[in-house]
């Protein structure tokens, strides 16, 4: 029997299937865009002062074994602070990361990573973004991790490089998720959504 959240995307060459709570509303699928509804509170974070926090949002994932580059032009409706699409790689409820387009406490919107370990995670706020949103991609090289983020989707600038366990996870769920952890709900709207196999070789500039 199929699973009523598996959703199939033209530009990749697997199913997503729906993990954690499921959302008041469901997924909509626009030619090859992908529109993910955050219900109010949604939100993965794991605190590393050990404060309550949750890594059980509703996610669309995929497992990939082997390095791999996913990305896509990612635009929240930005309303409440920390409102957010994302990009995740998910190995268990205490190891994994995830990649943010995402509206601060400020007012600012920018590129935000989490990487969790253990348990904890450890968040890093990077550069602004317009509010119209931004390109982001997740890749593998082996052991490693390695998250980018651009304007355009050709020049990529690094955010985050680095491992996560060791030893490293054989499979990762990489995939969508979009977050509302201190408002009432919002949408993330995933455009140009992108996947291959091609290990990055220069790690910096992306390429």
């Amino acid at each position: 029997m199929n699973n009523p959240r598996t959703l199939d995307i033209v530009s990749l060459p697997f199913p997503l299937v729906g993990e954690g709570p499921p959302s008041k509303t469901s997924p909509l699928l626009d030619g090859k865009r992908l529109v993910l509804t955050a219900d109010a509170g949604a939100d993965m974070f794991l605190d590393p002062v050990g404060a309550p926090g949750t890594a059980d949002a509703e996610r669309f994932v995929a497992p990939i074994s082997g390095d791999f580059r996913l990305s896509a032009f990612v635009s929240p409706v930005f309303v409440s602070d920390f409102d957010s699409g994302v990009l995740i790689g998910y190995v268990d409820p205490d190891n994994w990361f995830k990649l943010c387009a995402e509206l601060d406490p400020s007012g600012t919107t920018r590129v935000v990573s989490v990487v969790t370990r253990d348990g904890k995670s450890d968040d890093c706020d990077s550069w602004p973004i317009d509010g119209s949103g931004t390109y982001l991609r997740i890749s593998r090289l082996g052991p490693a991790f390695a998250l980018h983020a651009s304007t355009d989707g050709e020049r990529w600038n690094m955010v985050r490089y680095f491992a996560l366990g060791d030893p490293a996870p054989e499979t990762v769920k990489i995939g969508f998720v979009a977050q509302s952890p201190s408002g009432d709900g919002t949408t993330a709207t995933f455009s140009n959504i992108a996947f291959d196999t091609k290990t990055l070789t220069e790690v910096r500039d992306g390429s």
